[in-house]
């Protein structure tokens, strides 16, 4: 295990997120994804606590090649039984919404809750949606955005994707995925989404002022983002995963993600802590010299792997007593527009 060094330089710089501007700590940041270990340097702001990247790079399509995670494409279309989608939605409106609860009584005799429902249920629900035809914007979503097709499964309806860097408008499982940025978007939602995209974004603030015009009143903004003010990043400093750089141009604290919405005018109602237990495996990869892409990586040869499964069950308790304990790597921020 590493710490974070006491005796990292300084440089004075400005904070893009408060407008600090002085004397910041300073880390270097290798590329660990791919194991290029290029590396790069960050600066962590006194004031609000966000760690960002020192110079973006002006073009950054290099580092999202194809093999990226989130943009291998191919087109899925999505087609199933007809009379169970509709039963399975109508017990999902019953649970999601409290919507005729006598119904769902009836048609559990029938067909039971997806499991798409017990994990993004509770998601759901903090977002304050009232019926399936509440239109959902997912940004930075991939070429296979699994959330929005959850959602369709349980029953929503009006479901869309976005992200610049895909190769091209596709379809997956009956969601459409366009190949835009936020600024160019209208329309309006109930719900905007950012599953782990903001953190990718350079334009923090104008990004959410984006999310804010397309909401309707009393929308929910839900941001999910890895979490600098962290146990995580105590524990091992530029070697934690969630760092990604050079990706991850901010690592907000909950300080900074707080400011930045208030800023704009969103309401922070809600705080959900939700580390798994890849980011502690990858952190410790990452302590040995062992990048995510690399042969004798867990998360591509489990069993040539540093681990044996009594770690990754440890490490499966730790994720979770870090997310009760309030100082996980990682949170989803619920924002509404008042």
């Amino acid at each position: 295990m590493t710490t974070i060094a006491s005796d990292h330089e300084h440089v004075t710089a400005h904070c893009r997120i408060c407008g600090y501007e002085g004397a910041c700590d300073t880390y270097v940041i290798p590329e660990m994804m791919f194991g290029t270990r290029e590396e790069f340097g960050y600066y962590l702001c006194p004031d609000c606590g966000c760690l960002q990247i020192l110079d973006i790079p002006a073009d950054m399509s290099p580092f999202y090649p194809q093999n990226y995670y989130s943009l291998e494409a191919f087109h899925v279309e999505y087609s199933s039984n007809f009379i169970q989608n509709i039963l399975v939605s109508r017990r999902c409106k019953s649970a999601l919404f409290g919507k005729h609860k006598w119904l769902n009584r009836l048609l559990r005799h029938f067909v039971a809750f997806p499991p798409e429902l017990y994990e993004f249920g509770p998601l759901l629900k903090q977002c304050d949606l009232h019926d399936f035809y509440e239109p959902i914007l997912d940004v930075g979503c991939g070429a296979q955005p699994f959330r929005l097709a959850a959602f369709k499964k349980l029953g929503f309806k009006s479901l869309l994707g976005i992200d610049p860097f895909i190769r091209e408008d596709t379809i997956f499982r009956g969601v459409h995925v366009l190949k835009r940025d936020l600024s160019e978007m209208a329309g309006r939602f109930s719900l905007v989404m950012f599953h782990h995209s903001l953190e990718h974004i350079s334009r923090q603030r104008e990004t959410l002022e984006f999310a804010w015009d397309l909401l309707e009143k009393g929308g929910v903004c839900l941001v999910r983002i890895p979490l600098v003010s962290s146990a995580l990043w105590e524990k091992y400093g530029v070697n934690w995963a969630e760092l990604d750089a050079p990706r991850h141009l901010y690592l907000h604290s909950e300080e900074s993600i707080r400011r930045l919405g208030e800023m704009v005018g969103f309401r922070l109602t809600s705080v959900i802590y939700d580390t798994e237990a890849w980011e502690l495996i990858a952190s410790e990869q990452y302590v040995n010299g062992i990048s995510m892409r690399a042969e004798n990586s867990y998360f591509v040869n489990p069993d040539v792997s540093m681990f044996s499964g009594a770690q990754v069950k440890a490490l499966e308790q730790e994720a979770t007593r870090l997310n009760t304990e309030k100082r996980a790597g990682r949170a989803a921020f619920y924002f509404q527009k008042r």
